[in-house]
């Protein structure tokens, strides 16, 4: 983390600072990442290697209040797609390819909505679904639920869940234990095999929440409130990638965006959890983006 490239900011039209990093080639083929919720530029750690190899230039933008991101008061989704247009402009990038992860994904869906003319090719990986969907819990785990529950109902109790959750990212060791508890199997074998992923994890958490956690907060609300966009006026072609075992984001949602976005195409990952359908999968998911 000491290469100079992770901790680039620009200051946007408005006098809000907008964090970012940038991984891989220089001068390769851009392609931004957005990150899963509550963490940080950090997480295209996880990226590096594979983006180096394929000549890629990954650009990882924190989201406002998160890291070197300054909150934005009344952020909706649809806000998200001007960041990224200034943060292009201002890297004298035309087109590019885009990904998000959880959280990310519907980040992504609103760039896609708005900005469909900038994009090359886009994915979502284990990317959460828009409220009107049915049985939007179904196979979710109980914690990841109540707080997408108290985010719509109960927004302080929220806060509390969210501050619980800030801080055990920031033990560890706890962390690890814990999830190798409740992780499905392709996701502890992953953090066994490679310790790495999950190092990553926890730095990107620590530092998406170093100005506390009232992005995080307002994040939460957006994904249960209405996204301010149909799926079914998004008109660029879409690849899902959800894996069966994923109990963060169950592979319920993958199905009904892919039912819901007209160009969709989706990937059900055989042997896919949260974290592992993205780290096992990302040579796949970036020569499909390249």
């Amino acid at each position: 983390m000491h290469d100079e490239r992770v901790n680039l900011s620009i200051i946007l039209q408005n006098g809000r600072r907008l964090g970012y990093a940038e991984y891989g080639d220089k001068h390769g083929l851009p392609v931004f990442y957005f990150t899963g919720g509550n963490s940080s530029r950090i997480e295209g750690m996880w990226f590096k290697e594979a983006v180096s190899q394929r000549g890629i230039r990954l650009i990882v933008p924190d989201r406002p209040g998160f890291g070197l991101s300054e909150f934005q008061e009344n952020r909706q989704f649809l806000n998200w797609p001007d960041d990224v247009t200034e943060l292009a402009d201002a890297l004298s990038i035309d087109e590019f390819s885009v990904f998000g992860l959880s959280g990310g994904g519907p980040h992504v869906l609103a760039v896609l909505y708005k900005m469909s003319d900038r994009i090359k090719r886009a994915a979502v990986v284990s990317g959460t679904a828009p409220p009107e969907m049915p049985d939007l819990y179904e196979g979710m785990w109980l914690p990841v639920r109540l707080v997408f529950i108290t985010a719509k109902y109960l927004p302080r109790i929220n806060r509390i869940l969210l501050s619980q959750m800030a801080s055990f990212y920031s033990d560890y060791e706890q962390m690890i234990t814990r999830m190798s508890q409740f992780l499905p199997s392709p996701d502890v074998e992953l953090i066994n095999n490679n310790p790495r992923i999950m190092e990553v994890f926890a730095s990107a958490a620590q530092e998406a929440h170093k100005n506390g956690i009232d992005g995080d907060a307002w994040e939460w609300r957006l994904y249960v409130n209405n996204w301010g966009f149909g799926l079914d006026s998004i008109q660029l072609e879409v690849f899902l990638w959800y894996g069966i075992y994923d109990r963060q984001v169950p592979i319920g949602m993958g199905r009904y965006l892919a039912e819901s976005i007209p160009r969709a195409k989706l990937v059900e990952v055989e042997d896919g959890g949260h974290f592992s359908t993205i780290n096992n999968h990302i040579g796949k998911i970036l020569d499909y983006l390249a």
